[in-house]
């Protein structure tokens, strides 16, 4: 072999293998350094990658034993490298994307839900569809065009194909390629998972239960509740004198209680609420205090009286206490329950389920979807239904109809530019915000109408709630998912009694929980709730001593011991750090006093915390 096509040969075999290795060892740098991912991870995705970079390698050559111009088969490696490149450079993007929004790898089958809702999202979200198509194509020109000058001068393939006849060559290149795709088969068909290698976690993501979003929950640990919970399971035992009202669950995503009119904010936000409440027919609890900032455990806290830390893959859910009492359950859920939440199997059995996955060409976060599903709905027959609905009005990808925009201009702040105005938090993010609590609102009005008009709340309790609250620039933060302020935890909490006198003084406790939600509706119905659950029914005018939330490395606990004067004590477990705030004094967080407090207490918010930290003995903080 002449030394010019030897040296071309591993100049351009060395220059592309660095492009292709240097991406992937700037995602992994970013997955194990940024996002704790096991350093374990680093050589199977490696493997994966050496895989696919040979298989390219050999189909290229595959293609050069063709009879074709030396400048169409340059193009066709082209096009060739390009797409896999750019699939590559997509998949790392994706994957950071879904570590930093909600702690796990981006799913193939996220992906493929999302994709027909990409033009809806970009428009919720701000963005105009044709400038991302601009720039993307921007993008893909220039990667296609720095492939091809890279083909035209370091182009190893046709070197090495002149130094082997066609014949020869087709044959062992496929050969070749037909090893590595058994390889690949043979890796992907006991997925490193455990490991945590990203591509087998984006194919196969129920192989994976590790991460509840940003909440990392121990397997083993989950295995042990696992047991507790089957105990409590079976010693349950149902009340045949249960009062068996219907029972609607309307679960608002991202709402905060100090946005809505009926809360005593500034601006009517919630015009049909508030008029319902001026009349009597509503019970406004305090605010309640969520378990975590994001939707997963938001909503599973909801569902089974439990804080984070006391998770299990099983759970004693309030749907399966009612199943155990003769009820049905309809559960029609805005946005994309079964693939984004995988909240599904948690409920147990469901008799009737739709949520917005199912939405087809119709935008999954409109909440006229859900008003439309009430709709058709047979009207009630008199047996005990447990119905659960989610909106999405009030989250930042959730749609506003006009009818509902009362405070303009409106600006999505889901785009950072439109956060801030003259340093200041914009009027035009706040209006945003507020024009989702009117939907809401609107949304909640119309399902009531329908259930009243097909029967269903003739003899029924209404409870509305949210998962989690959400960040409006309150100490530099936006959205939720990102902190333990009091504006990402506190949400409304109501009650609406249809064809009973309730009893009971919700308000009696100003501190509940997220956890104390599910009980209150089983006392309305006479019902016993299952000796795991940590909650405590308001009606009853009794609280443990703390309340508990964490949101990934943030955890802490609210001390509800003096209701008049609470304190708010929480850990960064990334940073090692404390946090206190006295709430009595002090509502919007504005000082961290941890060095002021009496030992003593700090003493007993530490004894507290030891649940919370049991569970994170190996987290993937330290």
């Amino acid at each position: 072999m002449p030394d010019g096509r030897g040296r071309r040969i591993v100049v351009g075999a060395a220059v592309e293998a660095a492009v292709w290795y240097g991406a992937a060892l700037a995602f992994l740098a970013a997955y194990v350094g940024i996002f704790h991912a096991p350093a374990a991870s680093v050589l199977p995705h490696l493997h994966l990658l050496t895989d696919g970079i040979l298989a390219l390698a050999l189909a290229r050559l595959a293609l050069a034993s063709l009879p074709l111009p030396r400048r169409g088969l340059r193009a066709l490696s082209a096009v060739l490298l390009t797409a896999a490149f750019a699939a590559l450079l997509l998949f790392y993007g994706l994957a950071l994307l879904g570590l930093k929004s909600w702690g796990r790898i981006t799913s193939w089958e996220l992906v493929a839900t999302y994709l027909p809702q990409a033009p809806s999202l970009l428009d919720a979200a701000g963005f105009s569809l044709a400038a991302v198509l601009a720039v993307l194509g921007v993008a893909a020109a220039a990667l296609l065009w720095g492939t091809w000058v890279f083909l035209r001068r370091l182009d190893w393939v046709p070197p090495a194909a002149a130094a082997i006849s066609r014949v020869p060559l087709a044959f062992a290149a496929l050969g070749l390629l037909l090893i590595v795709t058994l390889d690949v088969g043979r890796v992907m068909a006991v997925p490193p998972v455990a490991e945590q290698e990203p591509i087998s976690l984006a194919i196969y993501p129920a192989h994976a239960a590790m991460a509840m979003e940003t909440n990392p929950i121990d397997r083993a640990a989950w295995a042990r509740r696992d047991l507790l919970e089957d105990a409590a399971v079976a010693s349950y035992r149902p009340n045949p004198n249960a009062v068996r009202r219907n029972v609607v669950l309307i679960v608002s995503d991202a709402l905060r209680a100090d946005h809505m009119g009926i809360y005593g904010y500034g601006r009517d936000t919630t015009p049909h609420l508030s008029r319902m409440n001026a009349a009597g027919e509503v019970r406004v609890a305090p605010a309640v205090h969520t378990a975590c900032s994001e939707s997963l455990c938001g909503l599973l806290s909801l569902a089974s009286s439990r804080y984070v830390h006391q998770f299990s893959s099983r759970m004693f859910v309030l749907q399966k206490v009612l199943k155990l009492h003769g009820y049905r359950t309809v559960m029609i859920l805005g946005g994309d329950h079964t693939h984004f939440y995988g909240l599904r199997e948690q409920y147990g059995h469901v008799d009737v389920y739709y949520d917005g996955s199912q939405a087809g060409d119709r935008y999954m976060n409109d909440d006229r979807l859900v008003v439309d599903r009430v709709g058709e709905l047979p009207t009630w027959n008199g047996e005990p239904v447990m119905m659960q609905l989610h909106l999405m009005s009030s989250h930042l990808l959730g749609k506003r109809h006009a009818g509902s925009m009362a405070y303009l201009p409106a600006a999505n702040y889901f785009f950072p530019a439109n956060r801030t105005e003259n340093g200041k938090v914009a009027a035009a993010a706040i209006n945003f915000y507020d024009d989702g609590v009117r939907e809401a609102d609107s949304v909640i009005a119309a399902i009531l109408e329908s259930l009243r008009k097909k029967g269903y709340l003739a003899n029924a309790v209404v409870a509305i709630t949210a998962d989690h609250g959400e960040g409006l620039g309150e100490h530099g933060l936006w959205a939720h998912q990102n902190s333990v302020y009091e504006e990402a935890l506190r949400v409304p909490f109501l009650l609406i009694s249809y064809g009973y006198h309730p009893e009971g003084n919700l308000a009696a406790h100003p501190l509940p929980s997220q956890v104390d939600i599910a009980p209150t509706l089983l006392q309305e119905l006479h019902i016993p709730q299952p000796a795991s659950w940590a909650g405590r029914a308001l009606q009853l005018a009794r609280a443990d001593d703390f309340a508990y939330f964490e949101q990934g490395p943030l955890a802490g606990l609210l001390d509800r011991r003096d209701p008049s004067h609470p304190w708010k004590y929480w850990e960064d477990r990334a940073h090692g750090t404390s946090f206190a705030f006295d709430l009595g004094r002090d509502a919007a967080e504005s000082r961290n006093v941890i060095g002021e407090v009496a030992p003593a207490l700090k003493r007993d918010w530490q004894l507290a915390m030891l649940p919370l930290r049991a569970q994170y003995v190996a987290n993937p903080w330290k």
